[in-house]
């Protein structure tokens, strides 16, 4: 019920900037710099923990939040609104949220009419409205939501943030789960850390003592309770 009620709300948000779009200006030409922000929906949205969102950075990578999940990306433009991006992990709540991570991902053209911004995708005649937003707690800023991982390989420690302040993870051999909150806007604290009991042989097992962490140009340092630095983790 959840993913039918995703779908449908997209399927209204395509509908609606369906209705509104003006077909676009063929010789118009689209500056990078223009889709550089934070874009959300024209109007709050409260049935998930977060506003869903997208925000394209100048060094060409974007995030993208549903309302429970975020995804990170690359992205590249052209000046007729041609955009190529590239799409990374990301966690899988269950979300009654918008699919913006969809749209982005998906995304075939883009156009950008002052503070509004037009996704299109012509492999299902997607349409997706999306205005630029200014307000502090509406995007990637603050959060340290997504997917942390030590390194590319499918034994690595890595930790899964959710927008609902819940976390799964491994630390190479065992399963962790828990809860995160902030201090400050700057410190993750862990709290009600749990884990599997496996025995590994030859595992180092440093992301088990996990406390706090902080983030640092897409970099997480993950510090035991006591203030010593464990390991580091980057975001995928």
């Amino acid at each position: 019920m959840k993913q039918h009620r995703s779908l449908v709300l997209l399927a209204v948000v395509a509908l609606a900037g369906c209705a509104a779009t003006p077909s676009p200006d063929p010789s118009a030409t689209l500056q990078p710099g223009q889709l550089v922000g934070v874009w959300t929906l024209d109007e709050p949205f409260s049935d998930a923990p977060e506003q869903p969102y997208i925000a394209f950075v100048q060094d060409n990578t974007w995030s993208a939040s549903d309302g429970c999940n975020r995804v990170q990306g690359t992205w590249e433009v052209a000046a007729d609104g041609t955009i190529t991006t590239t799409s990374g992990p990301q966690t899988r709540m269950a979300c009654d949220g918008a699919q913006l991570p969809v749209a982005v991902s998906q995304a075939e053209r883009v156009s950008v009419d002052g503070d509004t911004l037009i996704i299109r995708s012509s492999a299902d005649s997607t349409v997706t409205t999306l205005v630029r937003t200014n307000d502090p707690l509406v995007g990637p800023q603050g959060f340290p939501v997504g997917y942390w991982v030590e390194s590319n390989t499918p034994e690595s420690p890595f930790l899964s943030l959710s927008a609902d302040r819940t976390f799964t993870g491994n630390d190479g051999c065992n399963t962790l789960f828990g809860e995160w909150s902030t201090e400050e806007g700057e410190v993750t604290v862990f709290s009600g850390v749990g884990t599997t009991l496996m025995a590994c042989e030859g595992v180092d097992t440093w992301l088990s003592g996990l406390a706090r962490a902080t983030v640092r140009a897409g970099v997480m340092t993950v510090q035991s309770a006591d203030g010593t630095a464990l390991g580091q983790l980057t975001a995928r």
